[in-house]
């Protein structure tokens, strides 16, 4: 590992020794986000970047060289370019207005405006450096922009003057250093922006992309190609102003960033090109002797032409003419400032950019890590790490927070109200917040209402985007731990474990962010019932469509057997021709796998995709309505035109998220998600302009274009009709009305077509080994075969004619220019099929409730008869898109598909799909004065681990019952107990309560089995993607099909890295195995989950082995003094009818042990151990041994004390103690696949559960459309 000092003695010292000579000099930073351009360029605390070292160097030299003949000036500018706008982080005011870049031809280009201040020293530098990032971050936060897309620019300008103290004459050199942090260089398709979201576009990557087109023509140039080629400089801020240092008078470096993350390989890649082509570019450096006095005598004759050019236009009012003039005589007075009035200068914005600060409560010492451990303290939460930590907010007694300047601590942004919410302490140092109405305020993920505690560590969010998180004093800190470690319950802080509660606090932005998002989503009743609706209905539909299949597929079958039977061995004549497949039952066994996991897959999805819409929405809201736009956004849910074909895979109960945009008078639209995004960069923008000079952006809103609404209509998708083509196995003409399936999942009209054969012929089966040349004389064609295997003829093409002739019944406020979109089997593009426009019809607008379109479409297709298109046309269908246009005075709407690709499943999903969790209850019986056997009392005790301790009379008989029943909502594998086998008892073990640790049911084994395996799937899954990279890298030429393999790759890779850190440190409360507990168990049952593994095979949950006796699962699952002392198996008595329990009698005599026949000292615990055999017969009929320590407390009898407390604590008293063990059948299939699965669009729904027009809900529309697109294509199916 090489540290920062290499960095600055490879780089830096060159560059500072070049503008000690009189030379320009340049270094800027380009990679990925997260590669480490920030860190290399300021560092952080203990590892100091380039600029702090640069600058610290640059004063240790001018001490040393600086004499009566020798003198130096410093003067430093920060400015921060995002979104092509300018902002001057030196000035208090700066954050706030952009500043306009001009052009001179004696100066070149700058920055009308910028702060260029006087520093003596490099403490100077420092503390602008930490205001101007300070005021960075505040200017990120207010206007919610990404501050890893936004350029920071460093600017030193050091003047040397040279004296002669023998002549008396001086000369002077200025070189100017900029330092450049860029903006992160992440590739489109991984950031997700594409196609609609480029389109449209932002200002967000066109410095970067502009700067890679100067670096490539400037380096064509070096290289002797192109001489006059043009080098576009202006085309962005970044290369204007960086004109000089990128191929002219500058020396210049640059520091490629890259990630060592195997995931990051196409970004490394392009930043190593991009370096590639910038060191080829060659600069013309000359030193700047005497530039200000050549440049002052300049501006003084161009002032004097400007005056006598103005005064001979006085008459034709020239305001240009004005205008120059007025710059140039700003530029002298610049120039010709003394170093005194720069320093006073200086002097007076820092003393104002510091009041600035103060009076929106940031404190000046410095951030967030070294502020004192005795007061009470906000710290900012920023995606960047450079920006993460940076503010510091101290807390009054009484801290009033809210956009008004009388505010204590000032923000401003989305959802900030002038009076947001008011912090107080009191006199024990208790901390409590307390919401103004209307101003959104969440703790901890929660939205808050009332006077809220808060604790150390806790995360704040007020508006949309302002997180912070809470620091106590120490002292505080200690008691809120002591009162921790008291409670059993954690109450608001059930995030970590007990067991973590003790360590320092480390929440980060990505954390307090997903919690929002998380508690957002638990919230969501509405959502729930989807889930529930979904899972309901789907299990009621999957019964009658697996018995339709079936009864489908025994018809075929029978048809398969009359054509074989011998009568008609021999007609090969037959109009019907058949394409034989699988046999049916593998058939049917097929389709439930599939429908199976991709119904699991979208249900997974469904949460994280409707949280993610909400959060979009609501900042869209907030802004239009702080703009005053009347326009509503809300999520809605649509069926994209894929999922509408029977050539999905069948069984996915899938949507596409969408946003519903209304405007009063106006239609409603509806987006989808991708284009909100892309539509909030603008509206975001706008909103900023808008709040700074309101007049003038009113003025232009209408040349500029709305983003919150879209005036331009487009095509709307009324729906799917969906053709099978089994009429090809047949001679037949098939003429037929097929529905038109609308994206509410309805029938929209339908669309009469014609299919039918023109030529050529199905073949019955394919033979063999046809593929080879020798037996295929022509490529595409099959040899057909008989029943005896003789090859009868070759079936080379297949000519097939589709027409369609009208459309009918659409809704007519969607019937205008109708058209229809399709693409057959093999071709490359779409076949648009235009309607009959006859001018004697009358327009749609009639008030019939449905409409009519002719067409007059036909066309034939020659195709290649394959194995594929025969399945194609066995299986699948011919999907056709109508399309309409809205008709006026119906309302507006625009409807967009983009074909979105579900992205892998987050981890506790898929590991949802194998983990269930099980339950094991304990409970001792005595004989009691009435002859009956009751359960025994269970204590509690903090030092004991097992669920309580049972109070067991000395010298009385026993029984144990043992109960099992798996937990509801704790994962989806199919988990059935059918009975207990056995139950045995041994493993006795005392244990001195003051010093030996408890002991408890928890052990490794299987844990450590699964991780093992898991492990072993990543690492060949790495090699294999390692492998498939470098194979398309490799081309010379890709194509568009190796691109988008490419970046399937690439994206699988994220989600690898994920898993591999997940392996041996899961997240808490993940579902991942292993993860740290997350939760507050019932009375009586242990804290610790351990693990069974049942290792099944993952395709169809069956085993190995037959897992029972000495083979069953758990056998090997040994506890920790387990083999203290034998087992005795217990004699079963009795089995409950009612649930999975049996009753079994112990004499504890048999074990012949001294503390189970002696009363227990006073500070011993006695512990045993009950294994249990139980017999499953799902996921697979095996048998499972589960394990669970117990404690006991051997008395003699009850003194009247002990009954007397017993009697008044009655409702304390607990009767059974319990273990979780958390099952895993397999390891994830889609783990051990190399690559993932392709999965379907995902669904979406928003919170509020109003009615549609129809009086209908969306989620009712939703859930019900969804499952009846399924019902309409299968039924289709039949009845074509």
């Amino acid at each position: 590992f090489l540290g920062q000092e290499v960095v600055f003695k490879c780089l830096g010292e060159g560059i500072l020794e070049k503008a000690f000579q009189g030379y320009n000099a340049c270094i800027f930073a380009y990679g990925q986000t997260g590669s480490g351009k920030s860190f290399s360029m300021m560092g952080n605390a203990e590892q100091l970047g380039l600029i702090p070292r640069l600058c610290c160097a640059l004063f240790q030299r001018i001490s040393v060289e600086e004499n009566e003949s020798h003198s130096f000036k410093v003067e430093v500018s920060y400015m921060e370019i995002y979104n092509e706008k300018v902002r001057d982080l030196l000035d208090p005011k700066g954050s706030r207005q952009s500043l306009k870049v001009r052009e001179h031809k004696v100066l070149g280009p700058y920055v009308d405006g910028l702060s260029q201040l006087a520093v003596t020293n490099f403490e100077d530098i420092e503390s602008l450096m930490s205001e101007g990032n300070k005021s960075r971050t505040v200017a990120a936060t207010n206007m919610n922009e990404e501050s890893s897309r936004s350029h920071a620019v460093f600017n030193i300008i050091v003047t040397q003057t040279l004296y002669d103290l023998h002549s008396g004459n001086s000369g002077e050199k200025v070189s100017k250093v900029s330092l450049v942090d860029l903006a992160g260089s992440e590739r489109v398709s991984k950031t997700g922006a594409a196609g609609e979201r480029l389109k449209e576009g932002s200002n967000i990557n066109k410095s970067l992309s502009t700067l890679g087109l100067v670096i490539s023509s400037l380096a064509d140039q070096a290289a002797g190609k192109g001489k006059n080629k043009f080098v576009p400089y202006r085309d962005s801020v970044l290369t204007w102003l960086l004109k000089d240092n990128l191929g002219g008078n500058s020396q210049t470096a640059m520091i490629a960033t890259i990630s060592p993350a195997a995931d990051n390989y196409e970004e490394t890649l392009s930043t190593l090109r991009y370096a590639d082509r910038a060191k080829r570019i060659v600069n013309h450096a000359v030193v700047n002797e005497d530039p200000n006095a050549r440049v002052i005598r300049e501006l003084r004759e161009e002032v004097e032409k400007l005056k006598e050019q103005l005064s001979q236009a006085e008459a034709m009012k020239a305001p240009e003419l004005k205008e120059k003039l007025e710059e140039s005589e700003k530029l002298i007075k610049e120039l010709t400032v003394t170093w005194e009035e720069k320093l006073r200068k200086t002097e007076e914005i820092a003393q104002e950019r510091q009041r600035q600060l103060e009076s929106m409560g940031i404190s000046l010492e410095s951030s967030g890590i070294k502020v004192g451990d005795d007061k009470c303290y906000l710290v900012n939460l920023n995606a960047d790490p450079a920006l993460n930590e940076l503010l510091v907010y101290y807390l009054k007694d009484h801290t009033r927070v809210g956009a008004n300047t009388s505010q204590d601590i000032q923000l401003f942004g989305i959802g900030i109200q002038p009076e947001h919410c008011e912090i107080d302490i009191a006199l024990d140092g208790e901390v409590t917040l307390t919401p103004k109405e209307n101003a959104r305020s969440c703790v901890n993920g929660t939205l808050v209402c009332s006077i809220t505690q808060l604790w150390h560590g806790d995360r704040i969010l007020w508006g949309n985007n302002h997180f912070f998180r809470i620091n106590l004093p120490k002292r505080k800190r200690r008691d809120w731990l002591k009162d921790l470690e008291k409670e059993t319950s954690l109450g608001e802080h059930d995030l970590d474990a007990a067991s973590e509660a003790s360590s320092e606090p480390d929440y980060n932005y990505e954390f307090a962010q997903m919690e929002v998002i998380m508690k957002t989503l638990n919230s969501n009743d509405p959502v729930q019932n989807v889930v529930q609706i979904l899972e309901k209905q789907y299990l009621e539909e999957k019964r009658s469509a697996l018995e339709e299949q079936r009864l489908m597929y025994e018809r075929e079958l029978e048809l398969l057997r009359q054509q074989l039977s011998p009568e008609r061995q021999h007609q090969h004549g037959s109009d019907r021709l058949s394409y034989t497949a699988q046999t049916a039952q593998q058939k049917v066994n097929l389709w439930t796998e599939e429908r199976d996991e991709l119904f699991r897959q979208s249900l997974a999805k469904l949460r994280e995709q409707i949280v993610k819409a909400n959060t979009l929405v609501r900042e869209a809201n907030f802004l239009a309505e702080e703009m005053s736009k009347v326009t509503d956004y809300q999520v809605t849910l649509q069926i994209p035109a894929e999922n509408l074909s029977a050539n999905k895979k069948r069984g996915a109960i899938v949507s596409e998220p969408a946003i519903q945009v209304r405007r009063k008078g106006k239609g409603t639209q509806v987006w989808t998600i991708e284009k909100l995004e892309n539509k909030l960069i603008d509206m975001r923008d706008l909103y900023q302009e808008w709040k700074e000079k309101i007049p003038e952006m009113r003025k232009l809103i209408g040349k500029r274009g709305d983003p919150f609404y879209e005036a331009q209509e487009n095509h709307n998708l009324i729906g799917v009709a969906n053709v099978f083509l089994e009429c090809l196995f047949y001679d037949v003409k098939l003429q037929y009305a097929v529905p038109i399936i609308s994206q509410q999942g309805e029938v929209a009209g339908r669309l009469h077509v014609e299919v039918m054969r023109v030529t050529g012929s199905v073949p019955e089966r394919v033979a063999e080994g046809d593929d080879s040349s020798e037996n295929s004389s022509e490529s595409g064609s099959l040899e057909v075969v008989d029943n005896n295997g003789e090859i009868i003829h070759r079936a080379k093409k297949l000519s097939c004619r589709v027409k369609i002739k009208e459309a009918t019944g659409l809704p007519p406020n969607l019937s205008n220019f109708v058209f229809c979109q399709y693409t057959f089997w093999d071709q490359c593009e779409s076949t648009v099929a235009a309607p009959v426009v006859d001018p004697d019809v009358p327009s749609p607008q009639s008030k019939d409730a449905h409409f009519t379109v002719t067409f007059s479409h036909c066309k034939d297709y020659v195709v290649n008869v394959t194995e594929e298109f025969l399945e194609f046309i066995s299986e699948g269908a011919l999907a056709i898109e109508v399309w309409g246009h809205r008709c006026t005075g119906n309302g507006s709407s625009v409807w967009e598909v983009d074909s979105l690709h579900a992205k892998t499943r987050t981890l506790s999903d898929r590991w949802n799909e194998v983990t269930r969790r099980i339950e094991m209850w304990i409970s001792i019986q005595e004989l009691n004065e009435m002859g009956e056997y009751t359960a025994v009392d269970l204590h509690q005790a903090k030092d004991v681990n097992t669920g309580g301790i049972f109070q067991l009379r000395q010298g009385h008989s026993r029984r144990v019952q043992v109960t099992v029943k798996p937990v509801q909502h704790s994962g989806t594998l199919p988990l059935m107990v059918e009975a207990i086998l056995s139950v045995s008892i041994g493993g006795v073990t005392a244990r001195s309560t003051k010093l030996q640790r408890g002991l408890d049911s928890y052990q490794e084994e299987d844990l450590n089995c699964v991780r093992e395996r898991w492990s072993d799937a990543l690492i060949k899954r790495r090699e294999y993607l390692d492998e498939q990279i470098q194979k398309i890298s490799n081309k010379p030429e890709k194509s568009e099909d190796d691109i988008e393999r490419e970046a399937r790759l690439v994206e699988q890779w994220v989600g690898l890295t994920e898993e591999r850190n997940a392996v041996f440190v899961p997240a808490p409360g993940s579902g991942i195995p292993g993860a740290p507990a997350n939760w507050i168990p019932p009375a009586g049952m242990e804290t610790h989950i351990p693990v069974l593994f049942l290792d099944l095979n993952a395709d169809d949950l069956s085993a190995n082995e037959q897992l029972i006796g000495p083979h069953a699962s758990g056998v090997n699952s040994i506890l920790p003094k387990e083999h203290g002392s034998p087992f005795f198996y217990l004699p079963i008595i009795k089995h409950s009818d009612d649930e999975v329990s049996a009753t079994a009698a112990w004499d504890s005599s048999v074990h012949d042990s001294v503390h189970l026949n002696r009363v227990t000292p006073q500070n011993e615990r006695i512990y045993l151990i009950v294994k249990t055999t139980v017999q499953l017969s799902h996921p697979a009929a095996m048998e499972l041994v589960l394990r669970k320590r117990i404690a006991a407390n051997i008395y003699n009898k009850q003194s009247f004390t002990q009954s007397l407390k017993r009697r008044i604590s009655l409702k304390n008293i607990y009767y059974a103690c319990g273990v979780t063990y958390e099952i895993v059948s397999n390891i994830p299939k889609a783990t051990e696949e190399i690559e993932d699965r392709e999965t379907l669009a995902l669904m979406a729904a928003r919170s509020e559960n109003e009615g549609t027009s129809d009086g209908e809900t969306y989620i009712e529309k939703y859930t019900r459309g969804v499952l009846q697109v399924e019902n309409i294509l299968s039924l289709e199916r039949l009845r074509q």
